[in-house]
């Protein structure tokens, strides 16, 4: 049941964030999650663990119960696939946390009121992959903040700060975000 919840959430989270459209964007910084030993633990041995008792209940002669967990590390295994993000990407105008598949979380700018490191704990959208004393935590103007733990806090910070400034500075001045090349003929 928490896993329906779960997935439910981040699909939701997911929808929600892609109503505007992001196709004419242009990426400028991109940065992996660091996955931490105790979360890497957690992945590889709950659906291990299943299938080890799955395994064990088949041969003990329950073949229902070997079939149910089966089938519980096989759900848990695409919840795992489906929830962790594999990138994080700034764009000229919004940020995107890759999921598992085409799943992706899009956070336009309009919609950030700050993005910094911090240690202080919050209530955040948790996309973190370790246990860390300091996470970058992106602060929305409405809803919760999301904490996210790429491989360089500092410099995702600096880039997508740098990001906020030329997006604020381009739409005070009314100029399109995406500048076509223009070649003499």
């Amino acid at each position: 049941m928490n896993g329906l919840l779960i997935v439910g959430c981040v699909l939701k989270l997911c929808y929600n964030s892609s109503e505007m459209s992001y196709s004419r964007s242009v990426l400028l910084y991109q940065d992996e999650p660091e996955y931490g030993r105790l979360l890497k633990f957690v992945i590889l041995v709950m659906p291990a663990g299943l299938m080890v008792a799955s395994i064990y209940l088949g041969s003990a002669g329950d073949t229902e119960g070997s079939l149910a967990l089966l089938g519980e590390a096989l759900f848990v295994s695409f919840i795992f696939w489906a929830v962790f993000p594999r990138k994080y990407q700034v764009y000229d105008d919004h940020l995107r946390i890759m999921l598992g598949g085409p799943l992706a979380v899009r956070i336009g700018f309009e919609r950030i009121r700050t993005v910094e490191v911090t240690r202080r704990p919050g209530l955040t959208v948790n996309f973190a992959t370790k246990i860390a004393g300091a996470y970058v935590r992106i602060v929305k103007k409405k809803g919760p903040g999301i904490a996210i733990t790429p491989r360089s806090n500092e410099l995702f910070v600096k880039n997508v700060n740098e990001a906020l400034r030329l997006w604020a500075r381009d739409k005070s001045i009314g100029m399109p975000l995406l500048q076509p090349s223009r070649t003499g003929g």
